[in-house]
């Protein structure tokens, strides 16, 4: 980790190139050969400049004839204008160029995302890098651009140019380290600030970002704006943009600080190159011509290494550590599957599981042992924080135990290949999520292979067992209505979004189903009835079914009691009611409300 976070822009070149490549080789390959000819002309024009001062010279002597004097001009013109053209096609190509490869490493950024075990989503951490990873996704390509100009234009710019300074006067190569050292060494002490100031920064912008939703997000400003909390989040949201803003000014302060030391040198680079040329100009060691080239040349090597390095190079010192963030974010190990097929997925069985989350220091679950048979419903149920939704996620493959195992029909969850892990599963969440999108599509995702296929009456289906009602006055283009204040459609309660996303899991081909608080947001009737439902629906298949409210219960085989992430009970309701005094104390909590 330590040696990534030094590795060196160079190193990251190197890293990127292919990447960058891959997107489109035709285009990059005609991109910096366009590039390539533009140092070339610059180098020409160069040229041209001092046979044009040194023809003046002749023709104010008499020596040379005017209309010499207006061909080389006519070339000096000729030759900018192309160089305008090439260097016009070549900013085109990058354009074009940048918008695909951008896009391209987004997409590597989210393939890298949907590939982590879903328990690095709970490590703070890897949620800053992906934080730092997505913002440095997009200078991956300006990463690449730069040092290929660099490659292409700067270098082959300077090679020539020592040329010819050398063919001039050999001592005019000073030029050139007088150029070319204070800025560099500016632009590697303001990389290392900058570096900094990411790692500094990358969870106050998150939190920044928190504080904002709060305020602003749909899901969050009623409730804020009702309990009168807008002026706690808009203190904390102006406090932590401070902290980023005093950092950064700081950061902005050392900068600039070196970059005022760098111009200074350089300044004093420039009068003794010009002290130089008069010298020399004075000795008759170079002509007018080749003192004007020479001095013009030296003020385009100025500019040019300005811009490449307090210009470019400088902006991608300010986001180097989200770059090598983006590189680190990419080695995060992934998801590991196994290789063996399994077609049933009926048995379930868990052996001495336990279960820590990525920073506690208290475990989840401890030690948990069952069985499932095929077709059998079970249903666990505890208090809050007793681990039953951790349990169900590692009981969908979602998390791997720490300590024990998970079999399925006698294999290993982690020797499973991947499309058969999650086949035949389905699941509703009491987090449920609310997608915008049509109502079709909103049940449809749950099997996104089959989506174009679907049978309108397979989606009804599932709605209609999830005792979702479509209000037509409501809903007026039916299954293509768009469920989405958002984007100018329609909005539903939390109740029915829960029946959608109850519909969502029927609508799943499914041989086993996890139902993790499937009901919160719903009436006690109606939830008694979806369950009622649900047990017709459910024909041979197996389901867990996780809750703290017990009225349900009694429809399942046999029930587990979790407490402080220990299984302590095990059997049917009425066992456990005779056998269990921390299931009765909860039974009689709860069974005075529906009584």
């Amino acid at each position: 980790m330590n040696a990534q976070n030094n590795e060196s822009l160079p190193r990251l070149f190197l890293r990127s190139l292919p990447q960058i490549f891959r997107v489109s080789p035709r285009h990059f390959i005609i991109e910096y050969i366009f590039t390539f000819l533009d140092a070339l002309m610059l180098v020409f024009t160069t040229l041209s400049l001092q046979d044009f001062f040194d023809r003046v010279t002749g023709l104010v002597g008499g020596n040379i004839s005017l209309n010499s004097v207006l061909m080389s001009l006519a070339l000096f013109a000729l030759l900018k204008i192309l160089d305008e053209a090439i260097d016009g096609v070549a900013n085109f190509y990058g354009e074009f160029y940048a918008g695909k490869s951008g896009k391209k490493m987004m997409n590597l950024l989210n393939q890298k995302v949907d590939r982590l075990p879903a328990v690095q989503f709970e490590n703070p951490d890897v949620l800053d890098q992906m934080n730092q990873a997505y913002r440095g996704a997009y200078d991956v390509r300006q990463l690449v651009h730069v040092f290929m100009d660099i490659l292409c234009l700067y270098i082959p710019y300077f090679v020539f140019m020592g040329i010819y300074l050398y063919r001039i006067q050999s001592i005019l190569l000073l030029i050139l380290p007088l150029v070319f050292t204070p800025v560099l060494a500016s632009h590697l002490l303001r990389s290392r600030y900058y570096t900094k100031l990411d790692d500094q920064t990358v969870t106050l912008r998150r939190k920044e970002e928190h504080y904002k939703e709060c305020l602003t997000a749909r899901p969050f400003f009623k409730e804020t704006r009702a309990l009168g909390a807008s002026h706690f989040f808009l203190s904390r949201y102006t406090l932590t943009f401070k902290k980023i803003q005093q950092l950064r000014y700081q950061t902005d302060r050392k900068s600039q600080g070196v970059e005022l030391v760098a111009n200074t040198i350089s300044l004093a680079g420039y009068i003794g190159i010009l002290v130089l040329l008069i010298s020399l100009l004075v000795q008759g060691r170079i002509t007018v011509g080749a003192f004007s080239a020479v001095l013009t040349a030296t003020l385009e090597m100025f500019n040019l290494m300005e811009e490449v390095f307090n210009s470019r190079l400088n902006e991608l010192s300010a986001t180097a550590g989200q770059i090598k963030k983006y590189f680190r974010f990419l080695d995060v190990p992934e998801q590991k599957y196994g290789s063996i097929h399994v077609e049933g997925k009926k048995a379930l069985v868990l052996n001495h599981v336990s279960f820590t989350y990525p920073g506690a220091s208290t475990p989840a679950l401890v030690d948990v042992s069952f069985h499932q048979h095929p077709g059998e419903t079970i249903a666990i149920v505890g208090e809050n924080g007793s681990g039953k939704t951790t349990l169900s996620k590692l009981i969908l493959g979602l998390y791997t135990p720490d300590e024990g195992q998970i079999l399925l029909d006698g294999v290993s969850l982690a020797d499973i290949v991947k499309d058969d892990l999650y086949k035949n599963f389905s699941c509703v969440f009491q987090n449920f999520q609310c997608y915008q999108l049509t109502l079709r599509h909103n049940v449809t995702i749950s099997d996104f292979s089959n989506m174009h296929d679907s049978d309108d009456t397979q989606v009804w289906d599932a709605l209609n067992a999830a005792g979702f009602h479509v209000n037509t006055e409501q809903m007026t283009q039916g299954l293509d209505t768009l469920i989405s204040k958002e984007f100018a459609g329609t909005d539903l309660s939390r109740g029915e979004w829960q029946r959608l996303s109850i519909a969502r899991a029927y609508y799943r081909p499914h041989q086993f189903i996890v139902l993790d608080e499937p009901t919160a947001a719903i009436d006690p009737f109606e939830e008694d009835r979806i369950y009622h439902d649900f047990m017709k629906l459910k024909k041979n298949h197996s389901a867990i079914i996780i809750t703290h409210r017990l009225g349900a219960i009694k429809l399942a085989d046999r029930v587990l009691l979790m407490k402080e992430g220990k299984l302590v009970g095990e059997g049917t309701h009425e066992i456990l009611l005779l056998e269990s005094p921390y299931y009765r104390t909860l039974w009689n909590a709860q069974s005075k409300y529906w009584q």
